[in-house]
């Protein structure tokens, strides 16, 4: 278990008789439950966990138990793992099975779980889960879609953002259509019709109990002053570094230099500490680079080379030769250096398509190669020359569970042409309206997040919104979840 082999784990288990003492059979089938879950077997987990309260003495236990079991299901959900229930599937076991895919709404997107944990708790009134873990699931529904009165969304709706803006704006409005209880009123503000600062200013004028952007660095410096002492204010951009910390001013963005970093982070759990870089010659390669080298470092990984490539070039022999010191002699295979455990490669997708083969062509295609999310685009066919690559990005363009396919495919379907371009726009604008109840009643911070469109988000000490994105390697030029 400790290695993350289920199968393994629950392999072991089968070889020794099942215990009869109450200790030894709890830690039995505690073991046996996560081992079936990590091999992606939650029917099997589920009913070990059910088998295990035979064996726990006191209700704590019996909570601990089912809680343990509650996060596990929908952390399954998450991962679209299949629940189908089984024929013949006891109520108890079926009823747990079942909630997996409301737990999953409860946690990415609570203004629609209303009706499914009603319909649930109509279909299985007497399931222990009623009386352990929907309680506080309850709590938490309530928190989550407990909205101000009045909202205002400042962004630049014409102009040369305008693009950008319609697509965090319409994200923004699919979010609350979801909403089944009542909504707050919705003022949306063209902050590139006049001054961002006008706009907050009429805003607060129409009685606005909460304001949501505006969008670009310049808007959100230009508003910042202003929010002091005033009604709360999610900027979507981050301020300067060394701009002063306002209590009511929370600042979310989709930094590159945070999926870097969370990169720099996956390949040293991956146990990998030294490898190469492949990044474009200009602003973005320059500033992810300097995040992953950072944070790398930090850990304790060295970068051992990196390679500067012209983001118009097809060709990337040279660099790879370079950066992975291969060596072509003739009449012998041909041999990379040794000590790089990883090659991490920045780029437009067209680029890592091209890299990914090049890489196998010069024989280091067995160099574990990862990449965050200006990588990926969905097309199977085009990514079937990135299979093996191993890539971050946010649950909206990667994720199969059915909550997030729902809500993507209903957008999808309301704005067919923006929305497949600027995907990753609509989930930050989903995102921004469902960080609202959170901030309002702080229940958002460094230890406790939600389970956001566009990763994981929590609050850090700057009153920033950090997100921690999913890791899916490509198959068959479809990304499969890590």
């Amino acid at each position: 278990l400790a290695q993350n082999d289920g199968a393994a784990a629950v392999r072991e288990l089968d070889q020794i008789q099942v215990p009869t003492q109450p200790a030894e059979a709890a830690q039995y089938w505690a073991l046996r439950g996560r081992g079936a879950f990590l091999a992606a077997k939650p029917v099997e987990g589920t009913r070990a966990f059910v088998e295990r309260e035979r064996w726990l003495q006191g209700n704590d236990a019996l909570r601990a138990n089912r809680e343990e079991l509650y996060s596990r299901l929908r952390a399954a959900a998450e991962r679209g793992v299949p629940l189908k229930v089984p024929p013949k599937a006891d109520g108890i076991v079926a009823g747990w099975l079942e909630l997996a895919p409301v737990a999953l709404e409860l946690s990415r997107n609570p203004m629609g779980a209303t009706a499914a944990l009603a319909n649930w708790r109509r279909r299985f009134p007497n399931h222990p889960a009623n009386d352990s873990v929907l309680p506080a699931a309850q709590s938490q529904l309530a928190q989550a879609t407990e909205y101000p009165d009045q909202i205002a969304l400042l962004l630049p709706l014409s102009g040369r953002s305008e693009a950008v803006g319609v697509a965090v704006r319409d994200g923004f409005i699919a979010a609350y259509l979801e909403q089944s209880t009542a909504r707050p009123r919705l003022r949306i503000y063209d902050v590139a019709a006049e001054p961002a600062a006008a706009a907050y200013e009429k805003a607060m004028g129409d009685g606005a109990n909460f304001v949501v952007g505006p969008l670009t660095k310049e808007d959100v410096a230009a508003v910042a002053p202003l929010a002091a002492g005033r009604t709360t204010v999610l900027a979507l951009n981050f301020l300067a570094d060394n701009a002063p910390k306002t209590g009511n001013f929370y600042q979310f963005a989709l930094l590159p230099e945070d999926e870097a970093r969370a990169a720099a982070r996956r390949v040293v759990a991956d146990g990998h500490l030294n490898g190469v870089a492949l990044t474009p010659m200009n602003e973005l390669g320059s500033r992810v680079l300097a995040a992953f080298t950072e944070e790398l470092t930090r850990l304790g990984g060295v970068l051992l080379d990196s390679g500067r490539y012209d983001a118009n070039q097809a060709d990337f022999s040279d660099l790879i030769h370079k950066v992975l010191q291969v060596k072509d002699v003739k009449g012998e295979p041909s041999t990379h250096r040794t000590d790089a455990g990883f090659v991490f490669v920045v780029g437009a997708p067209v680029a890592a398509r091209l890299i990914r083969p090049q890489l196998k062509f010069h024989y280091a295609g067995d160099v574990p190669m990862y990449c965050i999310s200006d990588s990926f685009e969905p097309d199977p066919k085009a990514n079937t020359d990135m299979d093996g690559v191993i890539i971050a990005d946010m649950p909206w363009m990667i994720s199969s569970d059915p909550v997030t396919s729902q809500v993507r495919n209903d957008v999808r379907a309301a704005w067919p042409a923006r929305a497949s371009r600027r995907g990753r726009l609509y989930a930050f604008g989903f995102d921004a309206y469902r960080l609202i109840p959170a901030l309002k009643g702080h229940s958002i911070d460094t230890a406790n997040g939600i389970s956001g469109m566009t990763g994981k988000l929590r609050l850090d000490d700057r009153n920033r919104i950090r997100r921690e994105l999913d890791w899916a390697e490509i198959k068959s030029g479809v990304p499969h979840a890590l």
